[in-house]
């Protein structure tokens, strides 16, 4: 015991107070000793004391805090849940109330484990101390898409939706339907419209948490607070006179999506029909689906006495297309790679019966090939037909006539929403305004037409969802043991016949490497990461006694069904011979974790094993776009007067992902895309391929988050416009020994591509220098604009 310490001992024996300084140190000589050891649980305890002990020392040791409180409460999260880690999130935040690092490892693990309104307020307060910081920015903007989805945006810009709506809410206002329940009010758009119109009274219902607390802002941002009653409530929850003294002469609702009813209007209107809202006049209580509404005999001495709804009706209509971008979404006829899957039909796996696509903007258009074919009507004042769609009533089968030659891909969905007598809204593609997408509904088979060819489609509307189906589609119709089901992505893996046909030839070229260069000469580990492994397939055609590794238990089980033992990676504990590392998603973005996962399987890697693809570049343009505005931020020019903007835009989206840029509207405004970096999918290292920068001292970067590389690339403007995005993509590419070479914004990719969209849009001006500068975070990155004229 040194004599510092002797003393101390001394000192408490004889009942002699220590200070806090001499208690501080023995916490902190505690800490140092634990640290050492690699005890992350009695270190951060042992410097949590010490720092509670003596405050002024929070700063010194903020770096040292963070370097075991990291480790300690994500072993605590594994090992003891979600609670416990989050106890220690209140240690933490009790020493560092406002710290960007402990914000923004609260703000992940209260998403992982479904938190995410709450996560919403650590993300914010991170990525403002931390602006420049990837991991920050990719967080809030993660859950600003959680929080937030993001078809309200086209929604909320487009003009034409937002006009008709007013109209007809100050038509109905108007003649006296002055008592109003806006459902799924959101930001409480429709709902201003009949306060403006003269309503009396307007409630508002909103189940979305979060939506609700942005619909409050708005009303406050209109200075609305009075007249407007919203509640955060489903309306089914709603009840009279608790919370409504009576009854209301009018509903306003939106609760629509692209296949009509998917949204649940009609068991919601049911509802309202029964329980808050005037009853519909004698005529259409008792009507069928082709009687029109009425507006006769709706007052009794000015009162309204009978109820009604915005929209007043729907009319839907179908139509057969062709799409070779459909078709590779969506089925598999590859007779080279049905052999794979033993003859066995492949059909897309689908959670929903549609899937939904702006059928102007699918990559290659599309062609029709008959009219569009009414397939119902809907009256949404009548409770009645609202009563027999719920119940299946309406279904039936039709027969399509076929005006074009081709394959049938898709059946899709257009409708005509009809809002009164006069406004109407149409997702006919030929009234491209609208902001909402068309319901898709793939056909599984090949089947041809000639034209004056007749089609036999299955309609039906049970529980309020629309289905559509060619009858002769085998999907269903055939044993379901002789179909296998893969998911969107796979799908889309294995439509891309030129991407593929490279990307095997790649593989095979790497598998006789491997057998070269082992030492091993019969049995091999394969790894296949792809979305589906048909290049692990392909290796054990060639060596039968291999092994093969995925990652999803789903995979899996599809290749169990064709006969193909495979094991999960999650418990490989053998060497890898061979790796397949697929390192982008569908949507063009980085696989999660890519960095950590390329670690994990470095350490598992045989000493001669192979890794397929080696490198990826990292590409960028910067491009002009007005759709990318409407795509990403509120403009209160498209809302008549409503202020949504300030409010809405706090989670407005910063990095759009699952984008075609072939069919988005824009112009590029430097000369060239711009290689920025190269990462290695063998080791993780980072190559720049641009001009290197050091980190400053003024850059805000948090200091968790791993290695940060920042590159700069000089370029120009070669044309005077506004600059809204940085679209991104891949060039992966096999190695030195591989032909493989292959970018994700070629047509045939099985990957979209991205955008990041800058906190605020620039003027450029021609010939004027500008920079773009890329902030690379363990697989995580932003790009930061630097324009030679002043910023909008």
């Amino acid at each position: 015991m040194s004599d510092d310490e002797t003393s101390k001992f001394k000192r408490r024996k004889s009942g002699t107070t220590l200070t806090k300084t001499e208690i501080a140190d023995h916490h902190l000589s505690n800490f140092e000793y634990y640290l050492q050891e690699r005890d992350f649980g009695q270190s951060f305890s042992s410097l949590s004391s010490a720092l509670s002990t003596l405050p002024s020392l929070k700063e010194a040791y903020y770096s040292s805090f963070l370097e075991v409180f990291e480790p300690w409460s994500t072993a605590v999260e594994e090992d003891h849940g979600f609670q416990e880690a989050v106890k220690l999130y209140k240690v933490a935040l009790k020493l560092y109330p406002e710290s960007p690092d402990v914000n923004y490892l609260l703000a992940k693990i209260l998403y992982r484990h479904g938190s995410i309104y709450e996560a919403w307020s650590c993300a914010c307060l991170s990525h403002s101390e931390c602006t420049q910081d990837p991991n920050a920015q990719e967080t809030r903007g993660r859950l600003a898409n959680a929080l937030i989805d993001r078809w309200h945006l086209p929604m909320l810009n487009d003009i034409q939706r937002n006009h008709s709506f007013k109209c007809a809410i100050e038509a109905a206002v108007k003649e006296g339907y002055n008592k109003v329940l806006d459902i799924g009010s959101g930001t409480n758009l429709l709902s201003l419209y009949a306060k403006w119109a003269g309503a009396k009274i307007v409630y508002g219902c909103e189940t979305d948490k979060f939506m609700y607390e942005i619909g409050k802002d708005v009303l406050k941002s209109n200075g609305a607070t009075e007249g407007i009653t919203i509640f955060n409530l489903h309306s089914h929850n709603l009840s009279i006179p608790s919370d409504i003294p009576e009854r209301v002469s009018l509903v306003v609702s939106e609760t629509l999506d692209a296949g009509l009813f998917g949204e649940h209007i009609l068991s919601t209107l049911q509802h309202a029909w029964t329980h808050l809202l005037l009853p519909p006049p004698p005529a259409l209580q008792k009507s069928d689906l082709k009687q029109e509404s009425t507006s006769q005999d709706l007052s009794v001495e000015g009162h309204i006495k009978y109820g009604k709804v915005i929209p007043s009706s729907a009319e839907v209509f179908a139509a057969l297309i062709n799409s070779k971008y459909i078709a590779n979404c969506t089925k598999l006829d590859d007779p080279a790679l049905i052999r794979y899957f033993k003859n066995k039909q492949v059909f897309l796996k689908l959670d929903e019966p549609y899937m939904s696509e702006k059928l102007n903007n699918i990559p290659g258009g599309f062609k029709m090939l008959s009219e569009w074919t009414p397939i119902t009507k809907v009256d949404f004042n009548s409770p009645n037909s609202i009563d027999m769609h719920l119940k299946g009533l309406v279904n039936q089968t039709l027969g399509f006539k076929c005006t074009s030659e081709g394959t049938v891909d898709a059946l899709a969905l257009a409708f005509k929403l009809n809002l009164d007598d006069t406004h109407v809204i149409s997702t006919f593609p030929e009234s491209c305004a609208a902001a909402w997408e068309n319901a898709l509904y793939p056909v599984s088979i090949n089947k041809s037409l000639r034209v004056n060819d007749i089609v036999k489609i299955d309609f039906s509307c049970h529980g309020g969802i629309i289905e559509l189906s060619v009858q002769s589609d085998t999907a269903s119709g055939q044993n379901m043991k002789e179909n296998l089901f893969l998911s969107p992505s796979a799908i889309n893996f294995l439509t891309r016949k030129n991407f593929l046909s490279n990307f095997l030839l790649g593989a095979k070229e790497a598998a006789v490497r491997m057998k070269h260069l082992s030492k091993t000469t019969h049995s091999y580990v394969i790894c296949d990461t792809s979305p589906f492994p048909i290049a692990g397939l392909l290796v054990i055609s060639m060596f039968p006694d291999s092994k093969l590794y995925v990652e999803e238990e789903s995979i899996s089980e599809v290749l169990k069904e064709i006969g193909i033992r495979s094991k999960l990676t999650d418990d490989l504990e053998e060497e890898v011979n061979l790796l397949f590392l697929w390192p982008v998603t569908k949507e063009g973005t980085l696989q999660d974790g890519i960095i950590k996962k390329i670690l994990m399987y470095r350490l598992m890697m045989a000493e001669d094993g192979i890794v397929f693809p080696e490198q990826l570049d990292l590409v960028v343009d910067a491009i002009n776009s007005p759709d990318v505005v409407a795509m990403t931020q509120v403009d209160d020019s498209n809302t008549f007067g409503v202020k949504v903007a300030e409010v809405f835009n706090i989670a407005k989206t910063t990095h759009h992902v699952d984008v075609h840029l072939d069919s988005l509207p824009h112009t590029s405004v430097i000369p060239q895309p711009l290689s920025m970096l190269q990462l290695s999918l063998t080791t993780g290292d980072v190559e720049p391929l641009q001009k290197l920068c050091k980190q400053t001292d003024k850059e805000e970067l948090l200091i968790l988050g791993g290695d940060i590389v920042t590159v700069l690339a000089n370029t120009k403007a070669i044309q005077s416009s506004v600059l809204h995005a940085i679209p991104y993509w891949f060039i992966i590419t096999g190695g030195k020994n591989s032909q493989f070479s292959f970018c994700t914004r070629d047509t045939d990719s099985p990957c979209k591509q991205s955008l990041l969209v800058p906190d605020h849009f620039y003027n450029i001006t021609k010939d004027i220098p500008l920079d773009i500068k890329l902030i690379w975070r363990d697989g995580i990155f932003n790009a930061l604009i630097h324009t030679g004229s002043a910023d909008t």
